[in-house]
């Protein structure tokens, strides 16, 4: 075999190793800004309001609208025939099934909810961020505890360009629940006790 076609046997086998290499770091780089656009977007999203659809544990499908103020407030109001009314306000999550029931109150402390609706919102503030792009739509794992997927939430945005589609977030005791967002638009003001319900 000739010096010439040897070099080019070795170059050619180059090539081959190295170009699965390349390709998945310029993958890598172009996942991680698009996370860091996402995280962005969602930290600047300030007050909106749209709709939503729900699938619970079991395979129920709810509906309603939802308001945001982006300031660690938000508020789910169920179509009828369902009065439900959930928010999520100062660190507790409010639930009220009937317009004239009882409200039940829950701390979020542990919930990554209260790491996404945080004022300083950052991809940082989370034990595990797993980040997967298939076609235009990019998904980002975010864990409170790294070994465990309970108290976890899947956000799933646009790509490139992000804007929110729907999270899934799995629970202290492993229920799973799907919101999907659509009609996502900016509003000027809300009252803050928009937000409180009794």
């Amino acid at each position: 075999m000739s010096y010439k076609k040897k070099n080019f046997i070795l170059l050619i086998i180059f090539f081959i190793l190295t170009f699965p290499n390349l390709a998945r770091s310029e993958d890598s780089t172009e996942t991680n800004k698009w996370a860091k656009s996402f995280e962005s977007y969602l930290f600047n999203l300030g007050p909106v309001t749209g709709k939503f659809s729900q699938l619970d544990k079991f395979g129920k499908l709810s509906k309603g609208k939802f308001w945001s103020n982006g300031k660690g407030s938000i508020k789910f109001s169920y179509l009828p025939e369902s009065e439900l009314i959930i928010t999520i306000n100062d660190g507790l999550i409010s639930v009220k099934e009937r317009e004239n029931g009882a409200v039940n109150q829950y701390s979020i402390k542990d919930s990554p909810i209260s790491n996404l609706l945080s004022k300083s919102f950052s991809l940082d503030s989370f034990a595990l961020k797993k980040i997967s792009i298939e076609g235009n739509i990019g998904t980002i794992e975010l864990r409170t505890k790294e070994s465990s997927k309970r108290n976890s939430i899947y956000l799933t945005g646009d790509y490139p360009k992000p804007k929110l589609r729907q999270w899934k977030l799995i629970d202290a005791q492993n229920n799973e629940t799907l919101v999907f967002f659509s009609k996502i638009s900016r509003f000027d003001f809300l009252d803050e006790n928009f937000f409180n319900i009794n």
